[in-house]
């Protein structure tokens, strides 16, 4: 069974999520999509939708880290 990683993108009504091959790639989606702040979509009439992005999740194998943080509110 192949190992797949998955994109989640926050937008203001929902999310969109999508399934890419490697971690290497789950991550450069994430950053991307994060870096720009926008997400392109194609609708199901062929025409593309460029919408704001709010937060990125990544989720799959082999994502855990060796230095855990903790939120702290302000």
């Amino acid at each position: 069974m192949e190992n797949k990683w998955k994109v989640k993108v926050y937008v203001q009504h929902g999310y969109f999520e999508y399934e890419v091959s490697s971690v290497e790639k789950a991550m450069a989606h994430g950053e991307a999509i994060m870096s720009n702040q926008v997400y392109r979509h194609v609708t199901p009439d062929n025409e593309v939708e460029f919408l704001k992005v709010y937060k990125v999740k990544v989720s799959g194998p082999g994502l855990e880290t060796e230095y855990p943080d903790k939120f702290c509110r302000t």
